[in-house]
């Protein structure tokens, strides 16, 4: 075994064949039913250390590489290098990647590749031998079969997914299928692989039918028709059954009467098209409908209705009915209470946030998310409250108090002393009061909208941030794969979950950067325990260190935020359980999920670049 140079510096030895004809190769995964590579990539790396540990080295060294070949995750999307690195270390080293791989390692995996048995291994390692050098035609066939094989054998219920109740239309059962189709496509739909590809994909897609798997079947119909391996007629009936369903997701309806009007469009059937595009349209205004056409949610969803219908003729009358249904929910926004009031409009502000993310690559996508807004300046808002206070005099001059839900008083707003000029705690409460109609804006006109056109073109996964986590030091090393969950909870628009992950967590993160730096986070009880400081303990006692690393803005605007009494006090009311179902999907709480992904992404922004080589490979 000889040391392989990188240039990236991955982690790499070459492996020979001599080495692989001493090792039984499927030891490790022989007993398993996971044919997904995830899952491999578990049994060959508690088979490397194992075999490291008793000082079989050959063994060792063998399924360390093949732990590297499958913890790769898979980007059917890129064509060019679909294999993205997994790991990469602030000290510049990475996980391997394909290309890494070329030559004489790709050589002796073209050797072996044909004895493997599981499909999934096979697949992984055949394709990674003909992206290394696409003239080897039959290895672009054998990772085509092998593909094939692997969702074959979910359908079959005879394999499974790393998650075992994972349908062949899944999410790994797709990126094998979509990654299949690249191949044969670039290989001029060869057969038998060819043929057999095509009719599985339609086997896999009825199968979602069949199993009530909308998501799957949406991706698994983008697939057929993106490479034109469906009948156009058959998939826009299906998705137009699928899309009218009782009950079905109102997003993914309108995204499913997307995918019929695209077929009918790719079949010259304008009639039918714009039936579809009409339909698509109404499943926002059932949207505006659920919230009583009142609120900046019934302006989004309007807006969104209107853009749609302009793309189709004759249409004007329904447009205009909308747009009396939208102005009538403009003026709806601001409660009678509100200081100050206006008519709003955003639908520029939330085209133009759609726009700039439209075509990006996931890596630019992300850099632009997080970078949508800045913590206000506290001087600033300082300043504007007292204006505030001094130009709306009446409504900002007496006690107002605020009940729960059971009705009870659970904090006021003082009466703010104009004569007083320090008067500080007046002055804060207004502060929070317009911070939240701030959040409003930028979620419903800019956060929102961005969120979702990301996810409506990258449909992101868990794995697509943990190249992120894993490289921010925001993040502590044992949380990476909860903060990959929760961000691929909050894209997708799961707030409720996302919320209850990353709240606790932003706490965490801030006691692991203060460790970082050097503090120590802790207290000492009179029976000399030791507990962690809670957030609140730490914008106390912690403030200065804290605003040392991340800023005064950012600081006061976690304690306004998540800590504040009466701002939205998220901290206090995930912990206790106090939010509703509607809170979570409110603009505060949106916005506390945004900007924490904007915290975990800060220290990160001077490496995007290498961030992007890991997520993307371009």
């Amino acid at each position: 075994m000889t040391e392989a140079s990188s240039k990236e510096q991955s982690t790499l030895v070459t492996i020979t064949l001599k080495d692989f004809e001493q090792v039984d190769l499927e030891a490790p995964i022989r007993d398993s039913r996971n044919v997904d590579c995830e899952s491999l990539s578990d049994f060959y790396k508690a088979a490397g250390k194992k075999h490291a540990e008793s000082g079989n080295h050959v063994s060792a060294s063998v399924y360390e590489l093949m732990f590297q070949v499958t913890w790769m995750y898979i980007r059917s999307d890129n064509f060019a290098e679909p294999f993205v690195a997994i790991f990469g270390s602030s000290k510049g080293s990475r996980s391997i990647t394909a290309s890494d791989l070329k030559g004489e390692q790709s050589a002796v995996f073209a050797t072996i590749v044909g004895d493997i048995g599981n499909p999934g291994l096979r697949a992984r390692l055949a394709d990674i031998v003909w992206l290394n050098d696409t003239e080897l035609h039959d290895m672009a066939q054998l990772a085509i079969g092998a593909y094939c094989e692997a969702v074959q054998a979910v359908l079959d219920a005879k394999s499974v997914f790393c998650d075992e109740h994972e349908l062949a239309s899944g999410s790994e059962g797709r990126e094998m299928l979509a990654r299949a189709c690249w191949i044969a496509k670039a290989t001029g739909w060869k057969d038998p692989e060819g043929s057999r590809l095509k009719m599985l994909v339609s086997d896999v897609i009825q199968n979602a039918i069949d199993q009530q798997d909308s998501f799957g079947f949406y991706d698994l119909a983008k697939i057929g028709l993106q490479f034109g391996i469906v009948w156009l007629s058959e998939l826009a009936r299906r998705a137009k059954t699928m899309a009218a369903k009782d009950g079905m997701d109102p997003y993914l309806s309108h995204d499913l009467w997307e995918l019929a009007a695209q077929a009918y469009t790719q079949s010259r059937n304008e009639h039918q098209r714009d039936r579809c595009l009409i339909s698509a349209a109404e499943c926002f205004v059932s949207l505006a409908d659920a919230s009583g056409n009142k609120g900046m949610d019934a302006v989004n969803h309007l807006e969104s209705a209107i853009e749609d219908l302009r793309r189709v003729p004759g249409t004007e009358r329904r447009q205009r009915q909308l747009k009396r249904l939208l102005s009538d929910a403009q003026s709806s926004i601001g409660d009678q209470t509100d200081i100050a009031s206006t008519e709003i409009d955003q639908s520029t502000e939330r085209k133009s946030a759609r726009v700039a993310v439209s075509g990006l690559s996931l890596s630019e996508a992300l850099a632009e998310f997080a970078e949508l807004e800045i913590s206000p300046d506290p001087d600033k808002l300082w300043k504007d409250a007292w204006k505030l206070a001094d130009e709306y005099p009446l409504p900002t001059s007496v006690q107002r108090d605020m009940v729960d839900r059971d009705g009870k008083t659970v904090w006021w707003f003082p009466a703010c002393d104009m004569n007083e000029k320090n008067d500080d705690r007046a002055l804060r409460h207004l502060i929070a009061e317009q911070e939240h109609y701030r959040r409003q804006w930028l979620v419903h006109g800019t956060i929102d909208p961005t969120r979702h056109q990301i996810h409506h073109e990258h449909r992101l996964e868990h794995r697509d941030f943990f190249a992120l986590v894993a490289m921010s030091p925001f993040v502590p090393d044992d949380m990476l794969e909860l903060f990959s969950w929760a961000f691929a909870r909050f894209f997708s628009g799961d707030f409720t979950s996302a919320l209850h992950i990353l709240v606790p967590q932003l706490e965490n993160s801030l006691r692991h950067a203060l460790k970082l730096a050097g503090h120590d986070p802790s207290s000492i009880n009179s029976d000399t325990t030791e507990e962690n400081r809670d957030l609140s303990v730490m914008l106390q006692q912690e403030r200065g260190s804290l605003e040392d690393i991340y800023g005064l803005a950012i600081v006061f605007e976690i304690e306004t935020l998540f800590d504040f009494r009466p701002g939205p006090a998220l901290r206090h009311q995930v912990a206790h359980g106090l939010l509703s179902a509607d809170a979570c999907k409110g603009a505060d709480a949106i916005y506390a999920c945004w900007f924490v992904f904007h915290l975990c992404c800060l220290p990160v922004a001077e490496r995007w670049d290498e961030l992007a080589e890991l997520m993307e490979r371009e």
